[in-house]
């Protein structure tokens, strides 16, 4: 199965999980807000990969963004990671088949999770207003909330992490390799 075809599989699974999800919990369930982000989650991974390449110029991280991140409680959160070794098994999954990560796929596995995490935050956004407008606003606050957690944080960490590989430079993908991380 090619890029398209998982992708529209993700679409499938994502979709069909919230929707079951609302008929058989209810949206106003905290088990819900779980559920549905674990779905939005595996949609994410398989749509993610073939939006990778759209609008490349969303990767660069302007210094900015380093204040936001901070304030947000980002460097909180890594270090949680840290402590649960989640951070360890996300590398082991981004190293080459020779045991080695190189600054070319490092900084693509950055861009193809946030790009994974961005689709997963729309559809959290979308699910949040559809919540809200059918009457169920406890449900919309759960949904954007356990959403934040699943997606925007992961996206806000991919930014930091690739800030510090380049340095706030500007990199061509094509210039990847040259980059000392």
């Amino acid at each position: 199965m090619g890029i398209t075809g998982t992708s529209v599989v993700g679409l499938l699974v994502g979709s069909a999980l919230a929707v079951f999800g609302w008929n058989a919990i209810g949206p106003e369930h905290p088990v819900y807000a779980i559920v549905v982000q674990g779905g939005f989650l595996l949609m994410a991974l398989l749509v993610g990969v073939a939006l990778t390449d759209v609008a490349r110029s969303r990767y660069r991280v302007r210094p900015i963004e380093l204040r936001i991140y901070g304030w947000l409680g980002a460097g909180l959160l890594q270090r949680f990671l840290n402590v649960t070794r989640w951070n360890r098994l996300v590398r082991q999954m981004r190293e080459d088949a020779d045991g080695t990560l190189g600054p070319r796929g490092f900084l693509v596995g950055t861009e193809r999770s946030e790009t994974s995490h961005l689709v997963g935050a729309i559809a959290t956004g979308l699910l949040g207003i559809i919540a809200l407008v059918a009457g169920h606003p406890q449900g919309a606050l759960q949904i954007v909330l356990v959403g934040v957690l699943v997606h925007c944080y992961p996206m806000i960490i991919q930014r930091l992490l690739r800030y510090r590989v380049i340095g706030g430079r500007d990199v061509q993908i094509s210039h990847l390799d040259r980059v000392q991380a």
